[in-house]
């Protein structure tokens, strides 16, 4: 028998969010390992101590991690499912009958308020030491890989300038002990180079990406190293897109070091890693690389300038 279901009428209802919030959701797990109360320490030099109360700051803490969670880009889209996904309203602590933020603040806030703060990475660097409390991290094993991200500039928008290339700090350090044992006269060291290069006029931090196999345009790169018994992200380094994935590795590595008093005994990446910067200074730091060699006709210019 066919049932065709009418109208519903409004009624009273007593129910709370709580009983509406699966059991099962991935948010609960987040609420219930990660406390966001440090947010406040870290941003209480960002308010006034007078004036009309602010939106809570872990709430907007919390709205941009749902964004990066389940991917949501746009801030007009991301307060538009606040408003009707129940999980997100829970994991927020904005009930029912509340009003959820204006999607204009979240962005004022990101650009004014937060825009020249170390929030966001206070926030990351929180977790992973919560999770090397934990056990989920150890740093003994360290991945890292790189991603082009596309910027937001138009290609043809663009001039061509002269910069100055210094030598690394890793060439400079070859020549000062070449130097000291007599190898090379100091007239011998390596200098300061020009190169002509291709600046996004609208978005000048971005670089120029034109290599085989990838596309052209102006873009980022995002380099980014996980632990390698978990899987879990421990850094993330972006630079402009015509830099070289090996030119930060080194440098990064032993911030991470440095940062989390990490005992790492090897790191491993793909064959752009394979340069001769990261495998001394890897070798200095008693710490094996795991990298795939390749052909040394032509050693990148970036690599030692």
């Amino acid at each position: 028998m066919m049932t065709k279901r009418v109208a519903i009428q409004p009624k009273v209802q007593f129910i709370t969010i709580e009983d509406l919030m699966p059991q099962e959701h991935f948010l609960r797990d987040v609420y219930n390992t990660i406390n966001f109360d440090f947010v406040y320490d870290r941003v209480k030099h960002l308010y006034s101590a007078v004036g009309r109360p602010s939106i809570d700051p872990v709430i907007i803490v919390k709205i941009f991690l749902i964004g990066y969670l389940y991917d949501i880009v746009s801030e007009r889209k991301l307060m538009s499912e606040i408003q009707v996904n129940i999980a997100y309203r829970w994991f927020l602590g904005i009930d029912l009958d509340e009003t959820v933020p204006d999607h204009s603040t979240l962005s004022q806030l990101r650009r004014r308020k937060f825009n020249n703060s170390r929030i966001f990475e206070d926030i990351f660097d929180e977790i992973v030491r919560n999770c090397i409390e934990i056990g989920f991290v150890t740093g003994e094993i360290l991945i890292t890989d790189s991603t082009h991200l596309r910027a937001n500039a138009a290609n043809d928008k663009r001039e061509t300038i002269t910069v100055n290339h210094e030598p690394s700090e890793y060439m400079r350090r070859l020549d000062e002990i070449a130097i000291a044992e007599g190898l090379i006269n100091p007239e011998s060291k390596a200098k300061e180079k020009t190169a002509e290069v291709t600046k996004s006029t609208t978005d000048p931090d971005s670089g120029l990406l034109n290599r085989p196999g990838k596309p052209t345009g102006f873009h980022y790169l995002n380099h980014q190293t996980i632990d390698g018994n978990s899987g879990i992200i421990t850094d993330v380094h972006v630079t402009p897109g015509n830099v070289n994935d090996n030119v930060p590795h080194a440098e990064r590595v032993k911030y991470q070091v440095n940062k989390y008093d990490f005992k790492t005994k090897a790191v491993g990446g793909d064959a752009g890693y394979d340069s001769p910067e990261i495998h001394a200074e890897m070798l200095k730091l008693g710490i094996k690389t795991y990298i795939p060699e390749v052909a040394r006709q032509n050693q990148y210019d970036e690599q030692m300038y």
